[in-house]
């Protein structure tokens, strides 16, 4: 029994040294609560402020409040406390990280990012003349610094990020430095999107947006871009105490096109660090009339001395009973004696059924069928079709 327990206690002295070899934080986590294999790690330890190192003097940054559409920008200053040549052989960013750059010794390094991940790349000050290189040499008492950028648009709130510096100093072989930002929004939209959900190609649906800001007091729409002739909108200030709220209205529809599916509409403001802003309006249109099975018809390869026929179902999203006033072929690649379409009908749809002479000659078979109807909403529809006779 004595001899059993002294082989664990040995099994495990060695397990630890070797996990202690392999993890280059093991010196900065020894001391702290052992975690059971497999445990999921408390939520406080993301936030637990990181240990300075030899090489970077300071390693958290707050970059401070940036508006939705901006780019968080903070610089870690670093220095080789050694008294010999070391390397940054690899650096590994968080996700949030949207660019990293280096200076050091009159020298220009950028991370490669999500383009060229784990590459690092020589630069000139302007950021051409990329030469990839395999590490970032740094000489002895050589100071640099390193240049962090990370996107925040769309974030409102705190947002952190890390960025991890592989060296080849033995007595610091990782080298961790954390940064965060806050997104703020300039201007508060209400409801967030608007959603018209499903609508025919003939309705107009109405809708009102709210807009506010949490920072400034009063703020002016100057413009608009134009929507285009499927939205009419209108926008009105209103004061509630001093603060400015917009009143945004607007109708969608009747679609001109065939299908829609809303748009996002674009404002400016007076102001000059965030002068616009976008409300999105989202609807399914359903248009005039569906065609089934679409408007390509891939025939395939016929065989030499075989007919074809491809059948094409119009149906109407309304009450119209759908008739074909005309039906003609364009951009054929073979004489018209050997296609005709025909039509018949199924209630209020229409049907064509294109027809492929077994007289057709070989090779590729293309062209297109026009069809004029009698419904307002759609008076020309056209299908196109290839196939290859052989």
């Amino acid at each position: 029994m004595i001899r059993f327990l002294a082989a664990s206690l040995l099994v495990s002295a060695l397990c630890a040294q070797e996990v202690t070899n392999l993890d280059p934080d093991a010196s900065q986590t020894a001391g702290k609560e052992k975690q059971e294999p497999g445990a999921v790690p408390p939520k406080t330890v993301a936030s637990e402020p990181l240990r300075s190192n030899p090489w970077f003097p300071v390693v958290e940054k707050n970059l401070g409040t940036y508006m939705s559409h901006e780019e968080a920008k903070g610089v870690f200053k670093f220095k080789n406390p050694t008294k010999e040549a070391h390397a940054i052989r690899h650096l590994q960013p968080s996700c949030a990280c949207s660019k990293i750059l280096m200076r050091l010794g009159g020298k220009f390094y950028e991370y490669g990012g999500k383009a060229n991940p784990g590459q690092i790349f020589e630069t000139d000050e302007k950021g051409g003349n990329r030469k990839l290189v395999k590490e970032i040499p740094v000489a002895a008492g050589e100071e640099g610094e390193v240049e962090i950028h990370m996107e925040m648009t769309g974030v409102v709130g705190l947002r952190s990020a890390t960025l991890d510096l592989h060296l080849t100093d033995p007595t610091l072989p990782l080298a961790k430095i954390k940064f965060e930002a806050t997104g703020a929004q300039m201007y508060l939209i209400s409801p967030a999107e608007v959603n018209l959900n499903t609508m025919t190609w003939s309705e107009s649906r109405e809708f009102q947006v709210t807009v506010t800001s949490p920072i400034l007091k009063d703020f002016n729409i100057v413009r608009m871009d134009d929507a285009g002739k499927d939205f009419k909108v209108t926008y009105e200030k209103v004061m509630d105490n001093g603060s400015a709220r917009w009143l945004i209205k607007g109708t969608y529809g009747p679609v001109s096109a065939e299908s829609g599916s809303g748009g996002m509409l674009r404002f400016f403001t007076d102001q000059a660090n965030a002068n616009n802003f976008q409300v999105r309006v989202g609807a399914f249109v359903r248009g005039p009339l569906e065609v089934k099975p679409g408007a390509f018809l891939s025939l395939g390869m016929i065989r030499k001395g075989t007919a074809r026929k491809q059948q094409v179902v119009f149906e109407p999203n309304d009450q119209t009973d759908l008739q074909a006033t005309s039906i003609t072929f364009d951009k054929l690649t073979v004489p018209q004696e050997f296609v005709s379409c025909t039509q018949s009908k199924d209630g209020k749809k229409l049907v064509l059924e294109l027809n492929i002479s077994d007289q057709a000659p070989a090779g590729m078979l293309r062209g297109n069928i026009v069809v004029k109807t009698n419904h307002p909403g759609l008076p020309e529809k056209v299908l196109m079709f290839n196939g290859y006779v052989r």
